[in-house]
Formats: structure tokens, sequence, C-alpha cells
């Protein structure tokens, strides 16, 4: 998703002008980083043996903290960068929303999205993506259809973006 967002951003700049980072251009990384973070909860599992899942999905998962992490990093931006607070707020609640309404439409145990006013998990009437199942181990076959899922949509996403930005472009 941070990739397609990226996309869609980066096609109101041109690239030459695009701040960069080694080879990469600095959005990119942005985008790609943000959409990211909702999946930072499964560090504290990772550390604790045996504890993998206890953490994840849940509180980073929300849709309120992503509008609190979205304020952070534009008024973080605005301070140390002097960028445009509302440029990199929007596009950072996009990157983190985007995360949790997907991780939102997979098979598992919901996710905590109006966490902290409430702490139930909601889900779906129906599902979109598989989801990993950690219980079956790192390789496990039913991974594949996580992959294809969720790969598929992707590939579908970037499509319907690169053949906007075309569109677009030629007007």
């Amino acid at each position: 998703m941070g990739y397609a967002i990226y996309r869609v951003v980066a096609s109101k700049k041109p690239e030459k002008k695009q701040p960069r980072i080694g080879r990469f251009p600095r959005l990119l990384i942005y985008t790609l980083a943000v959409s990211q973070l909702p999946d930072l909860d499964f560090v504290p599992g990772f550390l604790l043996p045996g504890e993998f899942d206890q953490f994840h999905n849940t509180i980073t998962n929300s849709l309120i903290v992503g509008l609190g992490i979205a304020l952070m990093i534009g008024l973080g931006a605005r301070i140390w960068q002097r960028n445009d607070f509302w440029f990199m707020f929007m596009v950072a609640l996009v990157c983190y929303q985007t995360h949790v309404i997907m991780d939102f439409f997979t098979v598992g145990r919901g996710v905590m999205l109006f966490w902290p006013l409430t702490p139930e998990r909601f889900e779906p009437m129906f599902k979109l993506f598989y989801g990993l199942h950690r219980s079956d181990g790192w390789l496990s076959i039913r991974h594949i259809w996580t992959l294809v899922t969720e790969l598929g949509f992707v590939l579908f996403l970037n499509l319907v973006v690169h053949t906007a930005v075309s569109r677009q472009a030629l007007h």
C-alpha cells in the first residue's frame, strides 16, 4: 500500500525535484515506513519467548492511534524539516489507516479499531485476506494463500494507480 500511495502522491511532483536518500526518493521510504508502523506491536511479543502474537493487532491497529501518529508526524515534519504540516499529516494518515483497514479485512481475531475508546475487536462481515497463521510455523503451505490474496490486491491496486497516474499525465 505504501508504494501505491507513493505513486499517487509522487505523480504531483516531478521525481527529479524529490529529495533522495541514496538511490531512493525520500517520499517512497517515508510512505513504505509509515505503512508498516501498525505492525510495530509485534516487537514486544518477538522479544518475549512464545508470546509472538500476544501484542500483535492490538493498540497500534487503531484508527484513533493512526490519527495521533499522523498528527505527531505532521508536527515533527513542520518543526524539524519546515515541511508542510498538512501534506505530511495527510500522507501519514492515509498510509497508516490503509494498513489498519487491510488488517480489518484479514482473517483473524479482529482489530481494535477504536482503542483507547474501547478495547473491543471489530471484524467485517466478509474477509478479503487470509492472513498469516504463525501457529503453523514460518514455512506453512497455508501462507501461500496469504501471499496470493495480498499480492493480488497490491498488484490490482498498483495497476489502478498506474492507469490513473498515466491518464492524469496525458491531460
